[in-house]
């Protein structure tokens, strides 16, 4: 009986079904995906499948382009290669066309007798390997490599036009969206009703539309694109530096098959036009790769698209560059770097809270220091650091996920947003149990955080014993180049191209940092209103995020107008007194600590206003004046100042 020959490595057609793993399962055994993430790959492939399984993995975020590589290595015995640094000579080069190179995203690396290397990011693709192999007459093995990479080297080795590489990027100097709309309007009304199913490197001016649409918001600096469909137009508008501006006004026709397009782009159910849908894809505009989030609403008129932009290097911002006043910055990075505790950063959706989180972690991350986050979705990926995905479908949410996180001996934990109580008691329990406790929540200011966590059912003194701060923050406009002042210093916003005639481009935060210091956390424990609260605060040293906008007024980086808009002057509550000097630096609008002096308590003294009350001789303080007011019946006297 004659034995099997032995099947050469890298003979991708010879080797039997059962001998090979499928590409999720080494994903999912290499740690890369979880069963989770893999069913809903799975489940994502049976509505597009002209979608190969690895491009969802990357285009989801579960892996990068790297780990796809190695994983497809893996499962076909292939090696994989790094095309950063390689140099082809050009007699290899002219043994594939580049016309052939471009269609099957390959690149020949060198001949060995009869045999090409080719450099492939899928190797599985075979009528590419029968194409190479007929036209060069040589037998192909395949090398595999990062799609990206793989696109990079192409355009060198080629000299290719970055256009011709087709799906997922889009030339900055192809955008013309005044022509694209113009075409969509041509379109004959009859044509909608036949939709058939585009891929998107296919050519149509449904594509060229959005391909406009997202280069133009891109290099725009939109952080939203929204697409609203009304009863006889599209309306077209994107957010730029926090206010939505509207760019386009559609023909109402082709509306269903704009939505169709980009749902495609982000491997979405088109068939399903009756509920919300979340996709996600990325595209390359120029040299840069940007992750877009997508979701849609069904509303009578049609379905409502919003498109979220995010930038990777983004995520790499130093805590010094996000606005800080000086003072500021080294008493938030001094409350960072305490072992345990619960820091709490608050605003309203788009001020930049997670932003400020990653930053923060950026400037933990150590390897000494074990981090990880629970994050719903993960906006952006950081080296070094463990970050979780919520997946309710997979039983993954907030006070599970967290406490995973608990068991895996970390040393700071990131919460995305503290939702519910059962997460906010969780959260402040691991921050009592030796760890540093990060996360976000949804208050006016900083003192408005305590109320609303109280209101939310955690006890006054979990509250005050775990809290070490609170950041609220907002994003002022920043004043363009174009800006001029008069002889007073004041702005006035011209606007010129770079602006798109707004007279702002870009944005900077404006903060208040409200420490919890002794007279504060007594403050919390004796469940004060949020007005005495602040007072308390700035008694301690906080300053409000009007003065810290003021601040920047005077450094002429916004105007006046801008930081009432965004964070105007705190209402002052009657009899309690805050502290307000226009303009004024930082650490002028900070007084000095108060020294008090509590005499040894008292039995309760009966007052009309409050259960104890005090008198002016039983306390002793600096020049700062002094106001002493209402505490709970207990041991310790506390002595509530408003100044």
């Amino acid at each position: 009986m004659s034995e099997k020959s032995p099947r050469p490595p890298g003979d991708t057609r010879s080797k039997p079904r059962s001998h090979r793993r499928f590409l999720g399962e080494i994903l999912l055994a290499e740690g890369v995906i979880t069963r989770e993430q893999l069913g809903e790959i799975l489940a994502r492939r049976k509505v597009d499948r002209r979608t190969r399984l690895g491009r969802l993995v990357v285009d989801l975020g579960y892996a990068t382009e790297a780990q796809l590589a190695d994983a497809i290595a893996s499962q076909l015995r292939l090696r994989t290669i790094d095309v950063s640094y390689i140099s082809i000579v050009p007699e290899v080069l002219e043994r594939v066309d580049k016309d052939l190179a471009t269609r099957y995203l390959c690149l020949p690396l060198r001949v060995d007798g009869r045999e090409l290397h080719l450099i492939m990011a899928d190797p599985t693709n075979l009528e590419a390997i029968d194409a190479i192999a007929f036209h060069t007459g040589l037998n192909v093995k395949p090398v595999v490599a990062p799609e990206s990479d793989l696109i990079a080297a192409l355009r060198r080795a080629y000299g290719l036009d970055p256009a011709a590489l087709g799906e997922g990027f889009i030339a900055p100097e192809a955008v013309d969206l005044t022509g694209r709309v113009a075409a969509l309007a041509e379109i004959d009304p009859e044509g909608e009703a036949d939709e058939e199913i585009e891929h998107p490197s296919q050519p149509s001016p449904f594509g060229d539309f959005v391909n406009s649409m997202l280069a133009d918001a891109i290099l725009g600096g939109a952080s939203d694109i929204h697409i609203e469909p009304h009863e006889r137009k599209t309306v077209v508008r994107y957010r730029i530096d926090g206010l939505l501006r509207q760019v386009a006004d559609l023909p109402k026709r082709p509306h269903n098959r704009l939505v169709s397009r980009i749902k495609i782009l982000c491997h979405m159910d088109i068939s399903e036009r009756r509920k919300p849908q979340d996709g996600r894809t990325v595209v390359q505009v120029g040299s840069e790769h940007y992750d877009l989030r997508v979701s849609t609403l069904p509303t009578p008129e049609g379905e409502k698209v919003v498109v979220r932009v995010l930038v990777q290097d983004r995520a790499m911002v130093p805590l010094e560059d996000l606005g800080f006043e000086v003072d500021v910055l080294e008493q938030f990075k001094e409350v960072a770097r305490r072992p345990h505790g619960m820091i709490l950063v608050t605003g309203p959706t788009g001020s930049g809270k997670t932003s400020t989180l990653y930053a923060v972690l950026n400037y933990l991350s150590s390897e000494s220091t074990n981090i990880v986050t629970v994050e719903d979705p993960i906006e952006y990926r950081l080296a070094g650091i463990t970050q979780v995905a919520v997946n309710e479908k997979g039983g993954v949410t907030f006070p599970s996920g967290l406490r995973s996180i608990l068991r895996q001996d970390p040393d700071v934990v990131m919460v995305g947003e503290i939702r519910d109580i059962e997460t906010a008691h969780i959260a402040f329990q691991a921050a009592q149990t030796g760890r540093l406790v990060l996360s976000t929540l949804h208050a006016n200011d900083a003192p408005g955080a305590v109320t609303r966590l109280v209101e939310m059912g955690i006890p006054t003194h979990l509250v005050g014993s775990s809290l070490v701060a609170v950041l609220a923050q907002r994003l002022v406009r920043r004043l363009c180049s174009c800006a001029a002042f008069d002889r007073g210093g004041t702005a006035a916003a011209a606007g010129c191209a770079a602006c798109r005639f707004a007279g702002y481009k870009g944005r900077i935060g404006v903060y208040e940092l409200m420490r919890v210091t002794p007279f504060v956390r007594a403050a919390i424990v004796n469940a004060v209103s949020v007005h005495e609260l602040r007072a308390t605060a700035e008694a301690s040293g906080m300053g409000s995020m009007f003065a810290d906008g003021q601040c920047k007024v005077v450094r002429r980086i916004t105007t006046l107008d801008e930081v009432r808009r965004v964070a105007p002057p705190v209402e002052t509550e009657p009899g309690v007194a805050r502290l307000h000097a226009p303009f004024a630096s930082r650490r002028a609008l900070d007084p000095p600590a108060p020294r008090f002096v509590a005499r040894t308590p008292q039995p309760a003294v009966t007052a009309s206003t409050s259960p104890i009350a005090a008198t002016p001789s039983d306390l002793e303080t600096a020049p700062t004046p002094v106001v002493a007011a209402e505490t709970s019946v207990r041991s310790t006297v506390f002595w509530r100042v408003s100044v």
